[in-house]
């Protein structure tokens, strides 16, 4: 009986509650929100993640130590108490997270999310993040769940730790000796990634244990007795919060981070650890406002990202500080209600099975529910927002069910185009041939076609349909030699095939106007290349028996996603709240004049008026007189309710639909014979 009550008592001891570890808690967590909130206020308010990860290793490490040596150490008592800490808060933040997304993302960005919830749930959120925009992109701002990388791979951590240390002591090996090597190994991956594969570094668990390592050697150290705790100590605290601060004001997002650098915070985070008892911990760290801060700490990091997340999200953009400045006091608010009305609940009191069972099946719900809707697509019924039209509308590809993925390119050349389709009902007789834009086209001449008069596609992004040129400056992503290989694919392809009678070439007019062209084989550039690689595909295709026609690039507009409202957007408290004049910004941004469109594309224009100067029978077809209000002078994103534009400045199903109607019937009139 004695022996028993001596191993639990080592237990209590080991885990004795210091106040001024909650106060590094409340140091650690407002730096990463000051860091979210208003990042210019403290630009490596980020490293507040660092500091987290060695008061964990510390604090867990500690406890699996006094266990394993008062012989009390249980795998599935550690993994229960795992479970009745983290995931009661973290249930309810996914909850509201998705519940929120359901009326205010759209299906691509519900689908996305739907993809973080299950790998929240499995707790691998920084795996899915990693092949993603970095956590420092733009793009970062618009994922709600972003801040669940760290819970990742502290998660990850503990799957391995408590099992390693459980071998190690009872096998009788060098506790000291495992985690030092742990660390350097640790550390050496995140030194070998951090300069060539920085996203790898940021997110891979590999390059961040050594962070959670360098707290269990603290929690070594205090199980050996090494720490000296004294009032005389306070130079460590003092030197640590220095490295801390100059963490924090010293580093910012264009850092190679963690590598290097990241010894600050984590050095400086173990000083801090180290003093316990001094007089720096006691009075500052121990400072009652700061410990009630570091309490909710948790909560207070779930909650402060989602809400900054989607501020941001129905804005469009940074919120003026004030809304920012709400967001933190409401998470605040929300954290200390998760504390009270959830977390606690579950995590003391008298044990239950269900205080386990509950938040296990619930996590497995939402993972299922976000699982399902990244299957689903995103769940694109649920009916989004806008002022002047539906949002569903702004879609593009309607009638894959009567294409099949064959376009006549032998398949060995097939990864030259992103577009290869032909209508499966009857043989095709004609085909769109060109970039991005003729993938657009072809949607609507496709369910508008009848029988005899079938459509094939033939595109790959940023290559405009051209012969005996090739570009020799950068455009997108696209590489210049495999265009041109494309286009001579395309070409013999077109050619060979007897049954196409009509081509319609179609393309980008910042792909023909901005880029430089020389002759092929040359890298000369030539002012009017551009105009010549299509007189040349002109002339080949004509001289093969095939009529052509071309078709103008449609007005530039913004991305129709610039022009939608989200759903919550649509209740005039909302648009308050966040200071936001919906119906303005609407009007400013999406639509242009058609004299703009003209001055816009002057240059262009200009170049297709001497393409059909050089081939008179030709048919040149604008689509602008469909795409505008004519009477107005005017362009707009949507008309009758529905969009003209699916993405980028790509038009829609809807407006596909508009040209081929209009089309049609002059390909029938003039060309297609």
């Amino acid at each position: 009986m004695s022996t028993i009550t001596s191993r639990i008592t080592t237990t209590r001891d080991a885990a004795k509650y210091r106040p001024d570890i909650d106060g590094l808690r409340a140091v650690a967590v407002l730096a990463v929100v000051v860091f979210h909130a208003f990042p210019s206020l403290l630009r490596g308010g980020f490293v507040g993640v660092d500091i987290f990860f060695v008061i964990s290793g510390f604090l867990i490490t500690n406890i699996l130590l006094s266990e394993l040596e008062a012989e009390a150490f249980s795998i599935s008592r550690f993994y229960v108490r795992r479970i009745r800490r983290i995931f009661p808060a973290l249930i309810a933040v996914l909850i509201a997270v998705y519940a929120l997304g359901w009326y205010s993302l759209f299906k691509d960005e519900y689908k996305q999310l739907g993809k973080h919830i299950l790998a929240a749930s499995c707790f691998v959120a920084n795996l899915a993040f990693w092949n993603e925009a970095g956590y420092f992109d733009t793009a970062a701002q618009t994922k709600p769940l972003l801040h669940l990388w760290s819970l990742g791979v502290e998660e990850q951590f503990y799957i391995i730790w408590p099992l390693m240390l459980a071998m190690a002591y009872r096998r009788r090996l060098s506790l000291l000796g495992l985690i030092v090597a742990g660390g350097i190994i640790s550390f050496g991956v995140n030194i070998a990634l951090v300069s060539h594969h920085p996203a790898a570094a940021f997110f891979s668990p590999f390059s961040r244990f050594w962070e959670l390592i360098a707290g269990a050697l603290l929690a070594w150290s205090n199980q050996t007795q090494l720490a000296v705790n004294t009032y005389r100590e306070n130079w460590r605290s003092v030197a640590g919060l220095a490295l801390c601060a100059a963490a924090m004001l010293g580093l910012n997002s264009g850092t190679d981070f963690p590598g290097w650098w990241a010894l600050l915070p984590v050095v400086g985070a173990a000083l801090l650890i180290s003093g316990r008892n001094t007089m720096f911990n006691d009075r500052v760290l121990g400072f009652p406002p700061l410990v009630w801060i570091g309490k909710i700490s948790f909560p207070l990091y779930l909650w402060h990202w989602p809400l900054l997340s989607f501020a941001t999200i129905l804005t469009g953009g940074p919120p003026e500080p004030h809304v920012r400045a709400a967001a933190v006091a409401l998470s605040v608010a929300l954290a200390w209600l998760s504390c009270v009305a959830i977390e606690k609940p579950v995590r003391f009191g008298k044990q239950h099975w269900s205080k386990v069972a509950v938040p296990c099946v619930l996590l497995i719900a939402m993972g299922y529910i976000g699982g399902m809707t990244y299957v689903r697509d995103g769940l694109g019924f649920r009916k989004g927002y806008s002022l002047t039209a539906d949002v569903t509308s702004a879609t593009l590809g309607a009638g894959h069910e009567f294409v099949k993925p064959e376009c006549g390119v032998p398949a060995s050349q097939r990864r030259l185009f992103q577009f290869c389709s032909s209508d499966r009902r009857e043989t095709p007789s004609a085909v769109v041939w060109g970039d991005s834009k003729a993938d657009a086209l072809y949607w609507g001449l496709l369910r508008e076609s009848t029988l005899d008069r079938r459509w094939s596609l033939i595109a790959r992004t940023g290559c405009a349909p051209m012969s005996g040129v090739v570009r020799i400056s950068s455009y997108a992503k696209d590489d210049p030699d495999e265009c041109a290989s494309a286009n001579r694919v395309a070409m013999r392809a077109i050619i060979a095939n007897h049954d196409i009678k009509l081509v319609v070439l179609a393309a980008a007019a910042r792909v023909l106007v901005g880029p430089e062209y020389a002759a092929a084989g040359t890298r000369n550039p030539i002012q009017s290349a551009a105009l010549d690689g299509l007189d040349v595909s002109i002339g080949i295709l004509q001289k093969a028996g095939k009529q052509v026609a071309l078709v103008m690039d449609n007005p530039t507009l913004p991305d129709p996603r610039e022009c939608m409202g989200r759903k919550l957007m649509g209740y005039r408290f909302v648009q308050t709240i966040l200071s936001v004049d919906h119906a303005g910004s609407f009007a400013s941004k999406c639509a242009i004049t058609y004299g703009e469109h003209l001055a816009a594309t002057a240059e262009y224009r200009a170049d297709i008026a001497k393409l059909h100067a050089m081939h008179p029978d030709m048919l040149i077809y604008d689509p602008a007189p469909v795409l505008c209000d004519m009477k107005k002078g005017v362009c707009p994103v949507t008309r009758d309710g529905k969009f003209l534009y699916s993405y980028g400045d790509h038009i829609s199903d809807s407006a596909n639909r508009l040209i081929a109607d209009q089309l049609l019937p002059q390909l029938e009139g003039s060309t297609w014979k």
